[in-house]
């Protein structure tokens, strides 16, 4: 909560309202307890708005459920200063630097909050806990703000690999992630829940796929029965429009009016959408004027970039060249780098590449840019 993406006070209500949809879901379920598994606010310095409206959600929450809360990259403040959950008395946090537990109705519950950079290792040892604590108990819920390898499969993205993970819990209450992810690991069930809102672009097509909300978790049976509750968030498209084919921008325009009706029927909120155009000299003032007019009233805000599609001479019709300069000199005006230091530079990479000197490129462009080597 807080967010206020692309500066709009709608974009920052959106989130308030998910939020408050699934407080009301909540209460008429009768649940015991609310684990939120990390970024419950956008920054450890939210707005007034968003402390309150969570305020007014946890006094209505405490009379029937316990909130229980892990810290997110987002919600840990800079410095061990304070950390928004702080100022509510009903929202009991997990895990500050270390894995903490405690016993709800016969079911252990631990987490450890977010642990990025150095202290990866301690996080790593902390996660080592579990199992031995866990030992007692028939049913165990293990909570935690990181990502793993095997949805995050990038050297740098995730902190944690999934053979690290405790083997014991009856279920697994993980955040970081904004798609929605629900395996069986273990002696129980992972879930990511994702995000209750589209964060970005990038979450688009899980949203598509899987919608935005939250999982509702059974655990009275022999082992956990997962119900996944759908939010109404803003819709968003994100459609690319080639206006170089046969028809050109009336197709496209055709095809954005077809998307808009589609997902009109998702909800009665105007969508956001995002379109790449992909084009060839075309004037950019002329397409952004009609597709202007095709969505007037029918959308909240647009995001539009254009991909100028260039015919560009090959690298074997550049290195074949007795005139590589020229050729070289004709590619970088298209891109409006017509002066001589960037064909230089350009000809010598050419040189550096083609006999595979990787790091004198590199060095070479560094110096370019004036960065340290």
């Amino acid at each position: 909560m807080g967010y206020r993406q692309y500066n709009l006070d709608e974009r920052e209500s959106d989130f308030y309202d998910v939020f408050n949809e699934a407080v009301e879901i909540i209460l008429r379920e009768d649940v015991d307890l609310v684990i939120h598994s990390g970024d419950l606010f956008d920054s450890p310095l939210p707005p007034i708005k968003a402390l309150k409206i969570f305020r007014d959600a946890v006094k209505r929450i405490s009379s029937k459920a316990k909130f229980i809360s892990v810290l997110g990259d987002h919600d840990m403040p800079k410095r061990r200063g304070l950390y928004p959950h702080s100022l509510f008395d009903d929202v009991k946090v997990l895990g500050l630097g270390c894995l903490e537990h405690m016993d709800f109705n016969g079911v252990l519950i631990a987490g450890i909050s977010n642990l990025r950079g150095r202290s990866i290792e301690l996080l790593r040892e902390e996660i080592r806990k579990f199992d031995k604590i866990s030992s007692g108990y028939r049913k165990s819920i293990f909570i935690m703000h990181q990502a793993i390898d095997r949805y995050l499969p990038f050297e740098g993205a995730y902190e944690v690999r999934e053979d690290e993970l405790p083997r014991t819990a009856s279920y697994y209450a993980l955040g970081h992630i904004h798609s929605r992810i629900l395996a069986r690991f273990g002696g129980g069930l992972l879930a990511y829940s994702g995000s209750t809102e589209i964060n970005s672009k990038s979450d688009i097509p899980s949203w598509r796929s899987d919608g935005k909300g939250f999982f509702l978790v059974d655990l009275d049976g022999d082992e956990p029965k997962v119900q996944k509750v759908n939010l109404n968030v803003r819709p968003q498209i994100d459609l690319e429009l080639n206006i170089m084919d046969r028809g050109g921008l009336s197709n496209a325009l055709k095809i954005l009016n077809e998307n808009l009706i589609s997902i009109s029927k998702l909800s009665n909120k105007l969508p956001i959408i995002h379109l790449n155009i992909k084009c060839r000299g075309v004037e950019r003032q002329n397409v952004i004027n009609k597709i202007s007019d095709a969505i007037k009233g029918r959308i909240l805000t647009s995001r539009i970039s254009f991909v100028e599609e260039f015919s560009l001479p090959s690298v074997t019709a550049i290195k074949s060249s007795v005139d590589q300069r020229g050729l070289i000199s004709e590619i970088l005006k298209r891109y409006g780098l017509s002066d001589e230091k960037f064909i230089d530079l350009a000809l010598e990479l050419q040189d550096l590449l083609v006999n595979d000197e990787v790091d004198e490129a590199i060095n070479l462009v560094k110096k370019f840019l004036g960065v340290d080597v």
